[in-house]
C-alpha cells in the first residue's frame, strides 16, 4: 500500500455514492456496484503514537507485516515504528538524523523498501524571519534503505533545484511506482529514476493519483475517472474510464494497491471503493454511516481484512486511527436529531454534523434541506419538523417566534444545561433578543463598514440631511465613493436602501415607510450624485498584469483618504480584516470615521450568516440544543478551520480567538517549539491597544441585523431599475414599492 502524502485540501462533497446502483443497467459508466457488501460502517477509534513521536511524516502497509508509521522524534530523528495486528507498536527503528533545516518526504514499496527525498537548507539569516528562505541554498538528495530500515544509500540530486522551488513549491505527492519515483509540486512533475536522473517532466496542474494494483498493472486515478497504462507516465490516456455520475476521487488520498480480494482501493467522496477482477467498484467503507470526516484525513491505508489505519487531525491535535468493520447486525443506538437547513446543505454543514455525531453518545444527527423558508413552516404545520432549523435574516426569527415555531434558548438552558445569557456578546444579545427571549443564535457575525474622512464626518453618526449637508460641502470634483466602493447609481441605491432596510421597515410592527418625501428624495440623488465613471473590469483584468492590477486597487483605495472620494463601504470578518481596512485605504488614526447608512439609529450593523433555532413541535429538541451547544462551544469555535480566526458570538472564544490574532499581528514569522517556522497571515503591522480598543468600542455598537432579505431586495432593484430607466417616476416607484413591500410583510409576519 503506497503513502500519499498530498497536502490539497479535500475538495470532495460527502455525497451518498451508493445512489449510484440505482443507474447500472442503463449507465455508460461501468463504476457502478455489482457485489452486494453486506456492511459499509467502521468503528473509529485511536491508537497510540510511538513515545516519543513529535511529527507523522507518512504510513503505509507492508504486506506480511502490517501497518508501517514513518514519524521524527524529539530530537530530529526519522523513524519508523512497525505495527501489529492489534496496531500496538512492536518496534521502532531509526532511520537518520536531519540537519536543523530539512524538508523530508518518504515513500515505502510493497516489501518496505523505504526512500527519502531530503531537502537541506543553509542559509546567513536567522531562522523565523523572511529572509532565511528567501536566501537560502538548497541541496537535494535521495536516500534509500531496506525494509528493515538497514543499508542506507544516499545520492545527491544536484538538477532537482532545476524544476522544484522548495520556497514557493509544496510536494504533494512523493512516490515509489514502477521502479522510478514520482514527485508532484505545486507548479509541475516530473519523474525519475532511483539514481536520481530526471525522466521526464511537465508543468501543468492537475492531482493524478497512481499505484500499481495488486497484478502489478499500474492505474493512474484522476477526479472522475481512472485508465490502465502500460508504463509511468505523465501523459495519460485521452479515454478515461469514470467511477459513475456522482462518484469523484478524493483528492486527498488518493488509490492504493488493493488485498483481499481486490486489485486497488479508490478513495471516493462517499468512501472506500473496491476494484474487482472484473473491473467493478464495490463500495466497502461508507464515510457518512461510519461517521467520519474523511476531510481530516492525510492519509489512509489497509491494515488487513476489514480494517484501514489512517492519519487524522481534529481541532489542532494529530491522531492514528484504526477504523474496523461493524458487525452486521450493528444498530446504532442513538436517537435521532434532524437538523434542517434553508437554502441547501454545504460543506460545512456536513462537516458540523459529522464532527458532533463523533463527540456525541446519545444522538445522531442528519441534515434535512429546505429550499425556502415556507418549505419549513409547512413541515411546521403538518407536524413534520425537523429538531433544529438554520436560516438567514433575523427578520425570519421573528417570524418564527411569532408563529410560535421556535423556542426560548434561556427556557432550554434552564431545562437541559448549556450556555447562559451572560456567555453571549452584549451587542450580539441586543440584535438578537426578542421580548427578553432568545429564540436564534448564530456562531460567528461580520461587520458592514463604511470609511469616510473625518474632515467629512466628525461623527460618523449620518441622518439624511447629515449625507446631503456633507456632499454638498465637498468640491465638485470630489466624488461620492471609489470605483471599488460605489461607481454605478444602482450601487448608491443599495447601499442608502437596501443595505439599510431596517431605516425603512419595523419588522416588529409588520410595517414599511417608502412612500415618504425623504425616500422619494434619495431616488432622484442617485440619478444626479457624482460618481466615477463606468469601469469595465473584464476588459481591464484581459489588457493588465497581475501587478498592474494590483497598483490600480490601491491607487483606488487611496482615493478616501487623499480627498478624491467622499466614502467607501466593506466587509470585515475577523479582528486582523477589520483592523487591515485602515491600512488598506491608508489611514491615520484620527483621519477616518466609520460612517453609517442614513438613519436615525446612532447604532452600526452586522450580519449573521447563519442562525439556529430549537423547533418547538421537534421530536428530539434536547438533541437540537445539544448540537447547538455543540457547534458553539469555546473549543470547537477556537479551533474549528472555518470559525477560529472569525468575529464569534460567545465572549470567551471572542477574547480567545481576539488575543491569538494580536498575538500573531505581533509575530508574522516564528519559531514554534518544535523547531518549525510558522508564518502567520494577519495585519500589515501590530494591532496596538489603541486600535483593539477602536475595535471594541465600534462592534459594541453593532447592534442592527443587516438582514439580506432576497425577496425584498428583488421587489427594490426591480421598482429602481425600472425607476433609472425612466418608465417610473420617483413618486410612482415609492408608491409601488410601500404597496408591495407592505403585502409581503403582511403575509410574512
Amino acid at each position: 500500500m503506497k503513502k500519499l502524502l498530498s497536502l490539497l485540501t479535500a475538495l470532495t462533497f460527502l455525497t451518498a455514492a451508493i445512489a449510484c446502483t440505482e443507474k447500472e443497467e442503463n449507465s455508460s459508466s461501468p463504476a457502478v456496484p455489482d457485489v452486494t457488501v453486506s456492511q459499509t460502517m467502521y468503528k473509529e477509534e485511536h491508537v497510540e503514537f510511538p513515545e516519543d513521536k513529535r511529527f507523522t511524516e507518512g504510513l503505509t502497509y507492508i504486506d506480511g507485516q502490517g501497518v508501517r508509521l514513518i514519524y521524527t522524534d524529539n530530537d530530529n530523528n526519522y523513524k519508523i515504528a512497525d505495527y501489529d495486528e492489534n496496531m500496538a507498536v512492536k518496534s521502532t527503528t531509526e532511520l537518520f538524523t536531519a540537519e536543523d533545516n530539512a524538508f523530508v518526504n518518504f515513500d515505502c514499496a510493497d516489501d518496505g523498501t523505504m526512500i527519502a527525498l531530503v531537502v537541506n537548507v543553509q542559509s546567513d539569516y536567522e531562522i523565523g524571519t523572511p529572509e532565511y528562505f528567501e536566501n537560502a541554498e538548497f541541496t537535494y538528495e535521495l536516500r534509500k534503505y531496506a525494509p528493515d530500515g538497514s543499508g542506507e544509500t544516499v545520492i545527491p540530486i544536484p538538477e532537482l533545484g532545476n524544476y522544484y522551488a522548495p520556497y514557493s513549491d509544496v510536494i504533494q505527492n512523493f512516490q515509489l511506482i514502477d521502479g522510478k519515483i514520482l514527485i508532484v509540486f505545486s507548479s509541475g512533475k516530473l519523474i525519475m529514476d532511483l539514481e536520481g536522473n530526471i525522466l521526464e517532466t511537465r508543468q501543468d496542474g492537475g492531482f493524478v493519483s497512481y499505484c500499481e494494483d495488486s497484478s502489478g498493472k499500474i492505474i493512474a486515478a484522476a477526479d472522475t475517472g481512472y485508465c490502465y497504462m502500460d508504463k509511468l507516465s505523465l501523459t495519460l490516456p485521452e479515454n478515461m474510464t469514470e467511477y459513475g455520475e456522482y462518484l469523484r476521487l478524493n483528492l486527498n488520498l488518493g488509490i492504493t494497491k488493493g488485498y483481499g480480494g481486490f486489485t486497488a482501493f479508490f478513495m471516493l467522496n462517499g468512501g472506500v471503493y473496491g476494484m474487482t477482477e472484473n473491473g467493478r467498484l464495490t463500495e466497502l467503507f461508507n464515510y457518512n454511516d461510519s461517521l467520519v470526516s474523511i476531510n481530516d484525513y492525510r492519509s489512509l491505508v489497509y491494515a488487513g481484512e476489514g480494517k484501514f489505519a489512517g492519519i487524522s487531525s481534529e481541532m489542532d491535535k494529530t491522531f492514528l486511527t484504526l477504523l474496523t468493520v461493524r458487525p452486521d447486525d450493528y444498530v446504532m443506538n442513538r436517537e435521532d436529531v434532524v437538523i434542517g437547513l434553508v437554502g441547501g446543505i454545504n460543506t460545512m454543514d456536513q462537516e458540523l454534523v459529522t464532527m458532533f455525531n463523533k463527540k456525541s453518545d446519545s444522538f445522531k444527527a442528519e441534515l434535512k434541506s429546505y429550499s425556502e423558508m415556507d418549505d419549513f413552516t409547512a413541515a411546521v404545520l403538518i407536524d413534520d419538523a425537523p429538531d433544529c432549523i438554520s436560516y438567514s435574516g433575523t427578520y425570519n426569527t421573528r417570524r418564527l417566534n411569532n408563529l410560535g415555531a421556535v423556542m426560548d434558548m434561556y427556557e432550554l438552558s434552564e431545562k437541559y444545561g448549556g450556555f447562559k445569557r451572560e456567555d453571549i456578546l452584549d451587542n450580539v444579545l441586543e440584535a438578537l433578543e426578542i421580548d427578553g427571549g432568545l429564540y436564534s443564535i448564530s456562531q460567528t457575525f461580520g461587520l458592514t463598514v463604511n470609511l469616510g474622512r473625518s474632515d467629512y464626518f466628525p461623527n460618523g453618526k449620518m441622518t439624511w440631511q447629515v449625507l446631503k449637508d456633507v456632499y454638498n460641502s465637498i468640491p465638485e470634483d470630489v466624488y461620492f465613493s471609489n470605483i471599488t466602493g460605489m461607481n454605478l447609481p444602482r450601487d448608491v441605491f443599495e447601499f442608502l436602501c437596501t443595505s439599510n432596510l431596517q431605516s425603512f421597515i419595523d419588522y416588529e410592527k409588520g410595517e414599511c415607510n417608502f412612500n415618504t418625501p425623504e425616500f422619494i428624495e434619495m431616488l432622484e440623488f442617485t440619478k444626479t450624485v457624482r460618481l466615477m465613471p463606468e469601469f469595465d473590469w473584464q476588459t481591464f483584468y484581459d489588457t493588465h498584469t497581475d501587478e498592474e492590477a494590483m497598483l490600480f486597487h490601491m491607487e483606488d483605495y487611496h482615493r478616501v483618504s487623499n480627498g478624491e472620494a467622499m466614502l467607501t463601504n466593506d466587509w470585515a470578518f475577523s479582528l486582523d480584516g477589520f483592523i487591515e481596512l485602515k491600512h488598506r485605504y491608508n489611514f491615520d488614526d484620527g483621519e477616518f470615521t466609520f460612517v453609517n447608512p442614513p438613519s436615525d439609529n446612532p447604532n452600526s450593523q452586522m450580519q449573521f450568516y447563519r442562525l439556529y433555532s430549537v423547533v418547538s413541535n421537534g421530536k428530539c429538541p434536547e438533541g437540537a440544543w445539544d448540537y447547538i451547544n455543540f457547534i458553539t462551544s469555546e473549543n470547537f469555535l477556537t479551533s474549528y478551520l472555518q470559525t477560529e480566526r472569525s468575529f464569534v458570538t460567545f465572549k470567551g472564544a471572542f477574547e480567545k480567538i481576539n488575543k491569538q490574532i494580536r498575538w500573531d499581528s505581533e509575530n508574522p514569522v516564528y519559531v514554534d517549539e518544535n523547531g518549525v517556522t510558522v508564518t502567520t497571515f494577519t495585519t500589515e503591522k501590530p494591532i496596538t491597544d489603541e486600535e483593539y480598543n477602536m475595535a471594541l468600542e465600534y462592534i459594541s455598537k453593532c447592534t442592527i441585523p443587516a438582514d439580506y432579505n432576497q425577496t425584498l431586495y428583488n421587489i427594490l432593484m426591480e421598482e429602481y431599475e425600472a425607476f433609472a430607466a425612466g418608465d417610473k417616476t420617483a413618486e410612482e416607484c415609492a408608491e409601488i414599492i410601500q404597496n408591495r413591500v407592505s403585502i409581503y410583510l403582511s403575509e410574512n409576519s
